[in-house]
């Protein structure tokens, strides 16, 4: 009997066991190793990823130090809150420096229609001639600010006066600025 146990029924059983080893253990622990296999796949390429978009990140953030004084003059150009006493200053000193009187200024504001903008609205009065309200009208075209000009009009001679003293001109203009 030691014999058939030996030579029969231990290699059927380590055979069965084997059987079970191979269908019952081995694919869990398959299917294990492929999931941590696929896990590290993904984290490489999550890596591979983040290294891309810190590179770009480096590349922009190096594209922005160069620009930074465009950036800044930007700034100047549509900046941020309506800085009416800098613009008042500004118009003043475009005027005088075109040889024109500045007579007044009246300020609105408006929603514009692009989010995060809006207009302020000028009704401006400066007197003198038109060649200096000409330059006056290039300085703010030259102007790092944006202004746009709406409507220019003038008076000059009233009703029945014979003489007119065309340096003493009156010029109003409506001019839009911009601000965020």
């Amino acid at each position: 009997m030691s014999n058939i146990f030996k030579y029969l029924i231990l290699p059927i059983v380590l055979f069965v066991s084997s059987l079970a080893l191979v269908f019952w253990i081995l694919p869990p622990l398959y299917n294990d190793i492929n999931a941590a296999l696929l896990v590290k796949k993904q984290n490489e390429d999550n890596l591979k990823e983040r290294l891309k978009l810190s590179a770009n990140l480096e590349r922009l953030v190096g594209q922005y130090n160069e620009r930074l004084t465009d950036i800044e003059s930007f700034s100047k150009v549509i900046p941020k809150g309506e800085n009416i006493p800098e613009l008042l200053v500004g118009l003043e000193d475009l005027a005088s420096g075109s040889g024109l009187a500045f007579a007044s200024v009246n300020f609105k504001t408006k929603d514009l229609k692009a989010p995060g903008f809006k207009t302020l609205i000028m009704e401006i009065k400066v007197k003198g001639s038109y060649p200096n309200f000409k330059n006056y009208l290039e300085n703010l075209e030259k102007s790092l600010r944006i202004f746009d000009v709406i409507s220019v009009s003038f008076t000059g001679i009233g009703p029945g006066q014979s003489s007119i003293n065309l340096n003493n001109l009156e010029f109003n203009l409506l001019v839009n600025t911009y601000y965020q």
